[in-house]
């Protein structure tokens, strides 16, 4: 009896030592958790410079309907390199992203037939366009697609071989474009991006004010291009 009594203080002291070792434990402060470096915000106004390359064709139709001028049909390359500015806005909704965002850009495509009796030159010298940008962030990275409108002004020259006689016809376009690129903060502030875009401007008809008499013509204006940028963000 005595030896099951003293084998039950022991298991006691036991139970009773090792509550008060947990208690200790417990009292011990433990080391804070490392904080997680924030994600990256891509809300705010921006504005820098882009330079690419535009590439493409076109199919220019001119005739006259009195017959003076067999009709004539040729494409016209739009191969050109530019650069130009943008500026825009974002706004992040979680991963979302949505902005706005516009740029204008100079160029310098041209393009010349010479057929017999008559010949042209066309040329563009700018482009600019308004878009809406929606985009999914991961960080740093943005994935994004972009779509708007495009604005430009072409330029015909029509005169006769030698260039003895001619007449120019301005023509400025509205049309649509749609493209989707990708952007790097690589600083809080400095944001690196590349893009690729699909500019349509439809079919743009045009006619002679008096130099060639009942001269008239049409273009199909569109292109690719690719350009890459590096902005500011305030």
């Amino acid at each position: 009896m005595t030896k099951l009594f003293r084998t039950g203080l022991t298991g006691l002291a036991i139970l009773l030592s090792g509550a008060a070792y947990a208690a200790d434990l417990r009292k011990v402060a433990l080391p804070p958790a490392p904080e997680l470096p924030a994600l990256y915000s891509w809300t705010g106004f921006y504005a820098g410079l882009q330079g690419g390359y535009a590439w493409g064709d076109s199919r220019v139709r001119i005739g006259s309907a009195g017959g003076a001028f067999a009709p004539v049909s040729f494409r016209v390359g739009e191969d050109s390199a530019f650069g130009g500015a943008h500026a825009g806005f974002n706004y992040q909704l979680g991963g979302i992203v949505v902005g706005i965002e516009g740029d204008v850009e100079a160029l310098n495509s041209r393009s010349r037939f010479d057929g017999v009796g008559l010949s042209a030159r066309v040329s563009q010298d700018w482009q600019g366009s308004a878009r809406a940008r929606l985009g999914l962030a991961f960080d740093r990275w943005m994935i994004y697609g972009t779509g708007g409108v495009a604005f430009t002004e072409y330029e015909r020259r029509v005169f006769t071989p030698g260039g003895g006689f001619g007449e120019r016809l301005t023509s400025a376009r509205t049309g649509w474009n749609v493209g989707a690129g990708v952007n790097f903060a690589f600083t809080d502030n400095l944001i690196l991006g590349a893009e690729y875009r699909y500019t349509d401007f439809g079919r743009n008809r045009f006619a002679s004010s008096g130099a060639f008499p009942s001269l008239s013509g049409s273009q199909e204006l569109s292109s690719h291009s690719a350009r890459a940028s590096v902005a500011y963000k305030f």
